[in-house]
């Protein structure tokens, strides 16, 4: 059997039976608040075996001071979208409809297999989230920037709504006791301007330059496309070039003034995060009102050589437009995650660089943890709520990144090389764990329970295996003229490389009839463990079929027919190459099976009369369920988790 099935087998088998419904604590004051976060990526064995001690410091005392489970069992595929659908719900995706970051969807007749939506839309629930729960029981609820935030789709897969459910979401989406937003949206991305990609030319003609005072130089300016419009950068200086507007028009009282620093090295400890960046600049999108920062990490005298940089821009959704315009007022921009363009524009450790590269997209890392942070306490200090969920997904962004690079492993591993990246990655964790002391803190002051959990682990990959490809060898899969996929005369299909989906006629395009759906899955099967890589050693590792009595959240209405490990150092991919396998860049991935160790996340809480007890391992979809019990509430209507409550007691 292979290592890391047999700690969880325990859990399996109680997850055959019917669960217990979680039941609400008696006696529970109205009162009761919560704070529940998700560390995007979040696995305690990583954190201690690969992060610095000292730049962890109050994660690791969550970790020995909480209640924690040793290891919460993701949705599979462990990937963000599927999962925290699965932590929010109570329920894992073969019930709440989400499978993964992308899929088909629902209904069967309107969606083929090829045809993908975003799995992060709250479009593609069909279960209850937690927020919606809280609130119909009356309480105060907040989402700040939570995935799948606003009415659940509720579709049917032969067609139509829940309708009954969808009026009973909207009524508590237009409670003015729920708050929800949501900045991944997508929008203009960040990027960075220099002298040699984007050379200044003579200024036009600017109002407002009195105000700029003293100035000895020529005016000159960039400009650049920000999604349907363009900004404008206008260069001036006492004796030379010293500080930048940027505007949206040639308004000097329209811009803010961004003066050149040189990158940040002093750590993080003691001293305000992303203090050279530029005041927000606020900007009208077509979706709606996104904050953007400026950065001048270069400027010559001369206007020789300068480096600006612009955070992305993104319009945040919510169900209600003032409660996002006053904390927009307080808090500032959204900002989704720290910037790679800042780690392609430079020479990194790896290709021989001195570290100044990934201390620029550090930065940029700070400046999202700040946002995030100053958010999180105006929403719990002003609204006061009695439950806050949270997201942040910094870890998630630093180990795709750098975990590959820092693991043994991985071919052409260099330990020197490897203690380098590690002190920068050390700095990004650092951040994290800023932003669980501010959360922590906020919880203390409240008297609340914070519940801290995540989605999924990472590891180490190297080479991809391209799953399409295995099915087209063998005649199950085929491509058009154009090599798109060709339905018509597919038997089986893989969206993104974690399952393979029989082409059943109920779907749109469809060809295979009920009978033989099972013969299909069975042919799949035998050809992903036939693959061989370079090597000549097997590239899957097992294969499963979802099965009526499921424990794992495989299959569903949305879901695949057979599901697939793979050798190590390999990653899933959907691509329709001619190559079985690819070689790509050494990273961090996940995706995997979740009864793996290393994809496995955290379940931990803390608050009054809870806390130091380490329990056995338990599920993401138990997270909701121990919070709605806190706060003396039934669980969501779907949920199949168990409330880990009592469990968590001192006793």
């Amino acid at each position: 059997m292979k290592a890391g099935i047999l700690p969880i087998l325990p859990l399996l088998v109680l997850g055959c039976a019917p669960p217990t419904p979680p039941q609400a604590t008696a006696g529970a004051p109205a009162s009761r608040r919560a704070i529940m976060v998700s560390f995007d990526a979040m696995n305690e064995e990583r954190a201690r075996r690969t992060v610095a001690p000292e730049a962890i410091p109050a994660l690791l005392r969550l970790f020995d001071e909480a209640s924690c489970v040793d290891g919460a069992r993701p949705m599979w595929p462990s990937v963000t979208a599927a999962s925290h659908a699965a932590l929010w719900t109570g329920v894992y995706g073969n019930v709440n409809g989400v499978v993964a970051n992308s899929q088909a969807s629902l209904p069967w007749g309107e969606f083929a297999l090829n045809e993908l939506l975003s799995g992060f839309e709250p479009r593609e629930l069909r279960a209850e989230p937690i927020w919606i729960t809280a609130t119909r029981a009356g309480r105060t609820v907040v989402g700040h920037h939570v995935t799948q935030a606003g009415e659940p789709g509720r579709w049917k897969p032969t067609g139509g709504r829940d309708t009954a459910q969808v009026r009973s979401d909207s009524i508590a989406l237009a409670s003015p006791r729920l708050l929800l937003m949501n900045g991944y949206t997508g929008g203009p991305e960040a990027r960075l301007l220099s002298a040699s990609r984007n050379p200044a030319r003579p200024a036009g003609s600017w109002q407002g330059v009195a105000t700029l005072g003293t100035n000895s130089v020529p005016f000159r300016e960039v400009s650049w496309a920000f999604g349907r419009d363009s900004l404008h950068a206008l260069f001036f200086g006492a004796g030379g070039y010293r500080e930048v507007v940027v505007s949206p028009v040639r308004d000097v009282a329209r811009g803010v003034r961004v003066k050149p620093v040189a990158v940040e090295r002093l750590p993080i400890e003691g001293r305000e995060l992303a203090r050279h960046f530029s005041d927000v600049l606020w900007l009208e999108l077509p979706e709606g009102r996104a904050g953007v920062y400026f950065r001048l990490f270069e400027l010559a005298a001369d206007l020789g050589s300068y480096e600006l940089f612009q955070s992305n821009g993104a319009a945040v959704r919510t169900n209600h437009a003032d409660g996002l315009r006053a904390y927009q007022d307080a808090v500032g921009g959204f900002v989704g995650g720290a910037a790679g363009v800042l780690l392609s524009a430079g020479s990194t450790i790896q290709d021989g660089g001195d570290g100044t590269a990934e201390l620029k997209f550090l930065e940029t890392a700070e400046l999202q943890t700040r946002q995030f942070m100053r958010g999180s306490a105006w929403l719990w200090r002003t609204r006061r709520p009695d439950l806050q969920t949270e997201y942040f997904s910094l870890a998630d962004g630093l180990d795709h990144t750098w975990f590959g690079l820092v693991s043994p492993e991985a071919p052409g591993y260099d330990p020197a090389v490897a203690a380098r990246i590690n002190a920068v990655r050390n700095r990004g964790w650092a951040l994290v764990n800023r932003h669980l002391e501010g959360l922590a803190e906020l919880a203390r002051e409240g008297g609340a329970l914070l519940v801290v959990a995540g989605d999924h682990g990472m590891r180490a990959t190297w080479r991809s295996f391209q799953v399409n490809t295995a099915l087209r060898r063998a005649g199950l899969m085929s491509l058009d003229a154009q090599r798109r996929p060709d339905l018509s005369r597919s038997q089986a299909y893989s969206s993104q490389g974690y399952f393979v989906s029989v082409n059943r006629v109920v779907r749109k395009g469809g060809i295979v009839p009920p009978e033989l759906v099972d013969q299909v899955a069975d042919s799949v099967a035998r050809v992903l463990l036939a693959a061989r890589g370079p090597d000549g050693r097997a590239i899957v590792t097992r294969t499963w079929r979802p099965q009526p009595d499921d424990t794992l959240g495989i299959g569903g209405p949305t879901g695949g027919d057979v599901y697939l490990d793979l050798a190590p150092g390999y990653i899933y991919a959907a691509g329709f190459t001619d190559s079985l396998t690819t070689g790509r860049p050494t990273a961090g991935n996940h995706g995997f099976p979740s009864i793996e160790r290393d994809m496995h996340t955290v379940l931990c809480a803390v608050g009054p009369g809870i806390g130091g007890r380490r329990l056995p391992p338990a599920r993401v979809i138990d997270a909701a369920p121990t919070v709605a019990a806190w706060l003396g509430i039934a669980p969501p209507m779907d949920a199949r988790g168990v409330s880990l409550l009592d469990a968590m007691r001192v006793k």
